[in-house]
């Protein structure tokens, strides 16, 4: 059976979906590339980061600190208008975020 949230499918049970699941249902192929990301954007490279990110999107839409760090890799690319949209994708998602979004601008 699948769900959605904020237009994002969950495997709920059956034999679909990915198997190993650990970070609030983030799959481990998905932390792997956002883990990849990170090391990508520490290491001054933006523009590889970002495609890491966007690879963890296709298999983990509904990972908000992707969403948001993608957010921080457009806004140091100098894409305000792109960025704040991946920001907001990411406060619905994750409500918590608010705070550092807006610490942000």
């Amino acid at each position: 059976m699948f769900f959605t949230y904020f237009g994002c499918w969950q495997n709920r049970g059956g034999g679909m979906g990915w198997k190993y699941i650990y970070a609030k249902n983030v799959p481990i192929e998905a932390q792997y590339l956002y883990k990849k990301a990170m090391d990508m954007f520490r290491s001054g490279k933006t523009e590889s980061a970002l495609k890491y990110l966007k690879q963890t999107m296709v298999i983990a839409p509904c990972y908000s600190k992707a969403l948001f760090e993608m957010g921080n890799c457009l806004t140091k690319l100098g894409e305000h208008e792109e960025a704040r949209v991946r920001y907001e994708q990411a406060v619905r998602i994750d409500p918590a975020l608010k705070d550092l979004v807006e610490k942000r601008s």
